[in-house]
């Protein structure tokens, strides 16, 4: 290793400041299957680029901080590379057009890849414009060769792995690179790294597809060093200039970086930052900057941080239904509140896999129960409706080790949500168990809550279990003739039940179908008004689906809301009840003059005098409510149409959102074997 530092180092002196130096594009020769262009692991990032780069470049730098007690810094920058002191990295050129030649029977290939060509015959003439994120007080990514249990392996010469601090980190997967390369229209980054104890490592990685350069067939990842493409430089002196680091940390350039509205990406990234990392901020593990090229900085301190949420968010109320739009403000306030003052509260508590676990909340009569979820990192990682009427916003943390690691394992690749169907055995395919408890301990901590919230008021909370999924409207229109045979798919179960407008089937073969064949149309829940009232919960002989969570209403045997369901005896003589009408749906979106509407198709199979139908949308990470504003049949409230009649036939209502949008939904369905 001596010798060939020292070789290099002499090798280089003459070499102009920031100049390439020896560095060039090693593709190896591709002797095994070839690859195509195709990228699925961004496809994870392609909804919104700008918000995952941010999500996953701080989160990667938030795992690896050196134990000082400092914040992690993050910094957003953007420069240039000249074509006259990079000649060999503007090769990457001619390896680009092999793609095109290699596949020049594809069209899509060609068309493709043209677009990566043209990006060097108009915009990068003369420079190559970069985003650079930077990060300080970081561990850095540690580099042997021949050891792949190193983080600068993994990220960069390496798939599908994550090593940080090294050792494997758990629940991590290492697709987060691809949002680093979405960003690069030539899929193109530069890695320069240093680590505590002053050790360097620069390279630059190309992930194109099989492609033929100077005749030769060549692979689809190619690598800038001087060691031919054997592993990064690791001399200071043979790193180009402007690459080198003097600090602890880790670069990433981003080649090629050139969107189309510059403020509106710098825009993007900061309410990112806001919305995911405030809490990481106002607990001062983290600051963030974003130089932008017109000379702005946005500078994300513990001491600003409260300054730009006010200015970003200034509303009070979180109205959104997809977490791209979350507004982080009644989170932000539930937090640094600390459970001080009226109106915030502080619930704690400790689970057997999770460990200790809290849950900020702010009360706001007008709010829709929402819970946004983080783990250790202080990050957010997705949002939730919850079951309850109440008016209020929560923030659960896990910040215990254990349930940290854990959490991890249940997290998915976009690191976006938590379930135990992301944690399972890998022979078996089977959910690992401790991963099913820590899911139950979640929910029975948010219950545990919310009665908390809604203290002894019997009448705070009023809901269905079920209806949260019981019809969505999909989000494209569906050409079929409406008038063809349905598949028989049950009937509705003629006994009785519950207070409350709680849902009552028969107990005997019935189930629940969460993924049903939608080929001929959705299938929607269509709640049908029936007399009789539910006695005897939990022990009598019908299947009541009354939200039972595991307690009763104070005074009385009638259960509480929540999610499961329980069993009860049916007086057909007092009350009213619900039964599920199980029919085809089917749905169209259409515009009119610039407003949307949603055409439900109602295959019905029965007279209905008074029917309600709940309409849920399923948002990017959650499901929400969004308010109905307009109906032709019954009357909307919320999300609800209640008073609902129509005939034995094919029904149609017109309905329109409030938000004015097209919508992704799904259903969930009780039918009778």
């Amino acid at each position: 290793m001596s010798s060939q530092r020292q070789k290099n180092t002499v090798s280089h002196s003459n070499v102009m400041a920031g100049s390439e130096g020896q560095c060039q594009w090693h593709f190896d020769i591709q002797t095994g299957e070839d690859q195509g262009p195709g990228n699925a692991l961004g496809q994870n990032f392609q909804g919104e680029p700008y918000a995952a780069l941010v999500r996953e470049s701080i989160q990667n730098s938030l795992d690896v901080p050196i134990p000082n007690g400092l914040p992690v810094k993050v910094v957003y920058s953007f420069g240039a590379i000249d074509s006259n002191r990079f000649p060999s990295f503007f090769e990457l050129k001619k390896h680009i057009k092999g793609c095109m030649e290699f596949w020049s029977a594809k069209e899509d290939i060609v068309a493709k890849y043209q677009k990566k060509l043209d990006c060097f015959d108009s915009s990068f003439v003369q420079s190559m414009p970069y985003l650079k994120v930077s990060d300080y007080n970081t561990l850095g990514m540690e580099y042997n060769y021949d050891d792949n249990n190193c983080p600068f392996y993994a990220f960069v010469r390496a798939s599908k792995i994550s090593v940080k601090g090294g050792s494997f980190h758990g629940g991590t997967y290492g697709f987060g690179k691809a949002a680093y390369f979405q960003l690069s229209p030539i899929n193109t980054l530069f890695i320069s790294t240093m680590t505590p104890d002053g050790r360097v490592f620069f390279e630059g990685k190309s992930a194109l597809c099989t492609h033929t350069y100077n005749g030769e067939k060549k692979t689809s990842v190619g690598f800038y060093d001087d060691n031919n493409g054997a592993r990064p430089i690791e001399v200071l002196e043979d790193i180009p200039r402007r690459f080198r680091r003097s600090e602890s940390g880790t670069d990433f350039y981003i080649l090629g970086f050139n969107p189309s509205n510059m403020d509106d990406a710098i825009n993007k990234m900061t309410l990112e930052v806001l919305r995911s990392f405030h809490p990481a901020v106002d607990a001062g593990m983290l600051e963030v900057e974003i130089k932008a090229p017109d000379g702005r900085v946005i500078n994300i301190t513990k001491d600003t941080v409260a300054d730009y949420m006010l200015q970003a968010f200034p509303d009070e109320i979180d109205k959104s239904t997809q977490y791209r739009a979350l507004n982080p403000r009644p989170y932000y306030d539930a937090l640094v509140s600390k459970g001080e003052g009226r109106g915030y509260m502080i619930i704690e508590g400790e689970k057997e896999h999770l460990g200790k676990v809290k849950m900020y909340v702010k009360l706001v009569p007008e709010a829709t129960a929402k819970i946004v979820f983080m783990r250790r990192p202080k990050m957010l990682v997705y949002s939730q409706k919850a079951q309850s009427s109440m008016g209020f916003f929560g923030v659960f943390i896990c910040d215990d080790e254990k349930g940290d690691q854990l959490l991890s394992k249940l997290e998915n690749s976009s690191h976006s949500k938590w379930s135990k169907d992301f944690y399972r055995d890998e022979i078996t395919n089977d959910h690992v168990q401790e991963g099913v408890e820590a899911m139950k301990e979640l929910q029975d901590f948010c219950d545990e809550c919310i009665t908390k919230i809604a203290g002894d008021n019997p009448q705070s909370e009023l809901s269905i279990s079920g209806l949260d999924e019981l019809l969505y409207v999909p989000d494209s229109l569906i050409d079929e003739d409406e008038n063809q045979p349905q598949k028989a798919l049950g009937r509705p179960v003629d006994v009785s039940d519950v207070e409350n407008g709680s849902i009552t089937t028969s107990t005997e073969g019935a189930k629940v179908d969460s993924n049903p064949d939608n080929s001929h149309g959705s299938i929607g829940t269509i709640m049908v008004d029936a007399p009789g009232k539910a006695t005897n919960a939990g022990s009598g002989n019908t299947h009541v689906g009354t939200g039972h969570g595991g307690g009763r209403r104070r005074g009385g045997n009638i259960p509480a809301p929540g999610p499961d369901i329980d069993v009860a005896d049916i007086d057909e003589t007092k009350g009213k009840h619900f039964v599920p009408m199980n029919v085809p749906i089917r749905v169209f979106a259409q515009v009119e003059n610039d407003t949307i509407y949603h055409i439900v198709v109602i295959h019905s199979n029965r007279v209905v005098s008074n029917g309600k139908m709940e309409l849920i949308v399923c948002g990017e990470q959650y499901d929400m409510e969004v308010n109905i504003v307009e109906t032709d049949n019954g009357r909307a409230s919320g999300n609800t149409i209640n008073n609902m009649a129509f005939g034995e036939e094919v029904v149609k209502v017109k309905i329109r959102f409030a938000d004015n949008m097209r919508h992704t939904v799904q259903t969930k369905l009780y039918y009778e074997e």
